[in-house]
């Protein structure tokens, strides 16, 4: 998936252990040409047009043409509503 200068890869939601909530892990390339100390993503998870879940990835050391790994705590999204998500959206929100 792609957003702009960014390129999404390996987009999962899972249950981590024993633990109630989810966790987003994926990876991201800055495909621009502009180095970043922090970029700032917003995940967006989604029952078919139903709003589940909304929160920030922070990507610290983003450097330009680099992919870099991410894991989210979806903190309050339980794990049982995993086969509910149906899709995801992945914004660029600021960075510097």
């Amino acid at each position: 998936m792609q957003q702009g200068s960014f390129y999404f890869y390996n987009i999962s939601f899972r249950r981590k252990g024993n633990g109630k909530w989810v966790f987003a892990q994926g990876e991201i390339t800055n495909g621009s040409n502009k180095d970043f100390n922090t970029a700032v993503f917003r995940l967006i998870a989604f029952d078919k047009n139903v709003l589940m879940w909304t929160g920030n990835i922070k990507i610290m050391g983003f450097r330009k043409r680099h992919t870099r790994p991410f894991e989210l705590l979806m903190e309050g999204l339980d794990y049982r509503t995993i086969p509910a998500i149906s899709r995801y959206d992945i914004y660029f929100e600021s960075g510097y």
